[in-house]
């Protein structure tokens, strides 16, 4: 979500009210130069309805995209030759996000650190907060250490005893074979969390034999930036999509990883791909059934 679009006019869009709609006290204060605000209250096959501050509705033609109940803030010009109003939008914020999805909306690293830290009601994963960072950053070249964080990390943050506020979400996911996970790395504090998708998909017949398993993962790394990461398992075998901005910066390490990866006895499929940038964050991508990132 957005709270402050923070785009130029021109890109927020805007609407047209044709000559022959009724005027209103609002549009007219409007065409003299102040600012009208609205909220948008429906999609409407041929444009939108609007309820204006004053609590009256007003339809406009044309599309924004924003959802419904965004409060939208409006400029009001003549279209030539008195065809119509003109409504260009200077600002638009999204309606408050249910609070259900507010570990997707607004993240959830930085909530389940400070918890971490206080160490009052969640123990096991304070414990081991506090052993990684005693252990130092060394600790962030040994895979298990990795494994065991996150795993207890989405443990907690699934438990409603431990993370009431982002328990709810998780459970509901799992329910659809789905998981996203946004988690502090102790060994990178103050840097930008670990964001994990997790996704599973089943044949159209239902069959439990042969799920496909995907996992989207997302790291930021000191050295390397941003490295993004596609996992997906199925009978055929294993497929690893790696995103980075500079790819050659682990061209020494790839016969290391290929071979690591073929010893798991099943067929590989890895490639090593440029991350674009300016590319949304991995958020951004959640919440497609089934996810097709992979390629």
């Amino acid at each position: 979500m957005i709270e402050n679009l923070g785009l130029t006019p021109a890109l927020l869009g805007s609407l047209r009210i044709p000559a022959t709609a009724p005027s209103t006290p609002a549009l007219t204060a409007a065409l003299s130069g102040q600012t009208l605000e609205a909220t948008l209250e429906a999609l409407l096959p041929e444009g939108m309805l609007l309820r204006l501050a004053g609590g009256e509705l007003l339809k406009a033609q044309g599309d924004l995209p924003f959802p419904a109940g965004s409060t939208l803030a409006l400029k009001a010009l003549p279209l030539p030759e008195g065809t119509g109003i003109r409504l260009q939008v200077l600002r638009a914020t999204p309606p408050p996000a249910p609070a259900v999805l507010a570990p997707l909306v607004f993240g959830e690293a930085a909530q389940l650190l400070a918890r971490t830290q206080a160490g009052s009601d969640q123990a096991p994963l304070a414990a081991l907060f506090r052993s990684l960072i005693q252990a130092g950053t060394a600790v962030a070249e040994q895979p298990e250490s990795w494994l065991t964080w996150m795993k207890e990390a989405m443990k907690t943050l699934a438990n409603p005893a431990a993370s009431p506020a982002e328990a709810p979400f998780h459970q509901l996911q799992a329910q659809e074979g789905t998981g996203w996970f946004e988690l502090p790395l102790p060994w990178a504090m103050g840097g930008g969390p670990l964001r994990l998708w997790i996704e599973d998909e089943r044949d159209a017949s239902g069959a439990e034999a042969t799920p496909t398993h995907r996992v989207f993962l997302s790291v930021p790394f000191s050295a390397l930036g941003e490295v993004r990461m596609g996992l997906e398992q199925r009978s055929a075998g294993l497929r690893v999509r790696l995103w980075l901005q500079d790819p050659s910066q682990i061209a020494a390490l790839r016969p290391e990883l290929e071979a690591e990866l073929k010893a798991l006895g099943r067929p590989v499929d890895i490639q090593v791909l440029t991350l674009p940038p300016g590319l949304p964050d991995l958020r951004a991508m959640a919440g497609a059934s089934p996810l097709q990132a992979i390629g």
